[in-house]
Order: structure tokens, then C-alpha cells, then sequence
């Protein structure tokens, strides 16, 4: 398939999940400049997140969020989760920021590559080459990844929580400054 061709059906998959409210809101205008580019196409992206995730088997879709930030965290809704319904596994994660990016030329990776390694997405790389479809994974380095409760049962005291919110906190303000100093960076070089 053309690039041209894979774009449009992901556009189309894209204009989708924006109805839906599926695309995180704090890189929606980043996505649709880049996808506006006529050489670069988004596939996947999360703006960076804290989160408490049920894990109730290995698979992904064994999982399920109890809780999402992509901003600040509300410390009261954090603290005040009852886990005492929860079988399997609670973990409070910290996400970075990562979007999955395809270049037309190897030329343009390498130039969008370069902008996030700038801007501080140090965990990135073109991981796939074909003709016309060069894939960037840009992704930040701020994270963190607790358990905090199992089988219904708080692991750890409260304010030792409070302790891991305030951290996950300060890391999801770097990423979201990371991720800003990348958007400038690409609107600098492609406005």
C-alpha cells in the first residue's frame, strides 16, 4: 500500500476516534498538525498519564483503569479509592508521553527523529523500514510503576501513597513539559 494510501485510512481511523473522545485532548492539536504534514501520519500517541490500573490477568485486555489523569493529579479522588473490591492486582502507574509517527522518507524520520531527541524523548527510534513507511517511536523517560493494593487490600499506608501521587505528580509535569518543547520544535521546523 502507497503511503498516500495508508495515510487516508488512518485519517479516516483517526477522525473516528476524535468523535468518539477516544484521542487524549492534551495532544490533539499536535496530532492534527503533524497529520496536516503531507510527509508524516500519526498512528498511536498518549499524552502521558497517571493512572491506577485493575490488573486482572498477563493481557492487556485482561486490565482495566480505575482511574485517569493526563493533567494534574486530584489527590482526593486518588486517596479516597476503596480497593476492596478489587480481585487482582492494583498498580499506580506514571506514563510518559509516546506517539508513533510514519515519515515518508527516511530523510523526514530522520529529521522528526532528531526533533524529539531534542526535545528531550531520548527512549526513541525508527523501528520499522519500508518503502515509503518509516516509523518513529518517540517516547519520553518519565515514569513510574507501583503496585499499591492486591486482593482488596491497601499495600501500603496512606501517606506513603500521598508520597508516590506527589512524585508521579512532578514526573507528569516534566513530560508534559517535554512534550510541549516538542510540539514548538515541530511547528518551528515545518510552520
Amino acid at each position: 500500500m502507497s503511503f498516500d494510501k495508508d495515510k487516508e485510512r488512518t485519517m479516516n481511523k483517526f477522525a473516528k476516534a476524535l468523535e468518539k473522545g477516544e484521542v487524549d485532548k492534551p495532544i490533539t492539536p499536535l496530532l492534527k498538525f503533524i497529520n496536516s504534514l503531507s510527509d508524516f501520519y500519526t498512528t498511536s500517541s498518549c499524552a502521558g498519564r497517571v493512572i491506577l490500573l485493575h490488573e486482572f490477568g498477563k493481557r492487556k485486555i485482561d486490565n482495566k483503569f480505575i482511574l485517569k489523569e493526563h493533567d494534574k493529579i486530584n489527590l482526593k479522588l486518588f486517596l479516597n479509592k476503596d480497593f476492596k473490591s478489587s480481585e487482582g492486582r492494583v498498580w499506580l502507574k506514571q506514563e510518559p508521553f509516546i506517539i508513533h509517527i510514519v515519515a515518508r522518507t527516511l530523510k523526514d524520520a530522520e529529521t522528526m527523529l532528531n526533533l524529539g531527541l531534542k526535545s528531550g524523548l531520548k527512549h526513541s527510534g525508527v523501528f520499522v523500514f519500508k518503502p515509503e513507511r518509516y516509523i518513529l517511536e518517540l517516547n519520553g523517560t518519565q515514569n513510574l510503576s507501583v503496585p499499591i493494593a492486591e486482593k482488596g487490600k491497601l499495600l501500603i499506608q496512606k501517606d506513603y501513597l500521598k508520597y508516590l501521587l506527589s512524585i508521579a505528580d512532578e514526573k507528569l509535569k516534566k513530560n508534559k513539559e517535554t512534550r510541549e518543547k516538542f510540539e514548538k520544535l515541530v511547528r518551528d521546523k515545518f510552520n
